[in-house]
């Protein structure tokens, strides 16, 4: 199924102006299988309870199920379950994280390499935000490049954190997405 994903990256890449309309045909059990061998499983249990080893010891018959009730729109999401964890080293307080189910996140990991196929054809190269097989890390060392090696005459620092939370709409972003899925 990779071979597919390939494909569709190659279309995004040689036609930008390409809108994507009918994705729901990749999500086969083959497609989902092979997912699954790249999913984290030793992540917590949702609100259901169930872990990733439960999950997995009846696999192929759960594909087999979450495949169908997709295909007759009979999939829905559960919640997902809240927790509170810290902040991290130096941080007070804690923020929000959402567990989703063992089968939900199989789900959107599996749509996330979708999406990516696409959208990754859309991002320029210097570009490290949330894309795979990137990090700040990365970025850091770009930027490093970049000062050491090329006349630099400014460098601006700017901090960012919550900008997200703070801003209800970015066009650039909705733009690019309702140009590329129909």
């Amino acid at each position: 199924m990779s071979t597919e994903l390939d494909r569709i990256t190659k279309k995004a890449k040689s036609e930008p102006k390409l809108r994507f309309t009918s994705l729901a045909h990749l999500l086969t059990p083959e497609f989902l299988t092979e997912t699954w061998k790249q999913i984290n499983r030793r992540g917590a249990s949702g609100v259901d309870g169930e872990t990733a080893k439960e999950f997995e010891q009846g696999l192929d018959t759960r594909v087999q199920e979450l495949c169908q009730r997709l295909k007759q729109g009979a999939y829905k999401a559960p919640p997902v379950r809240r927790v509170e964890i810290p902040k991290g080293p130096g941080k007070e307080g804690t923020r929000p994280l959402g567990i989703p189910t063992v089968e939900d996140r199989l789900l959107q990991r599996s749509m996330a390499r979708i999406l990516e196929a696409i959208f990754e054809a859309d991002f320029l190269e210097c570009s490290y935000g949330f894309r795979p097989g990137r990090n700040p890390h990365g970025a850091l060392r770009a930027l490093r490049k970049i000062v050491v090696t090329k006349k630099v005459g400014y460098l601006f620092e700017a901090d960012i954190r919550g900008y997200l939370d703070r801003t209800s709409y970015c066009p650039h972003i909705h733009e690019v997405a309702a140009n590329r899925l129909g």
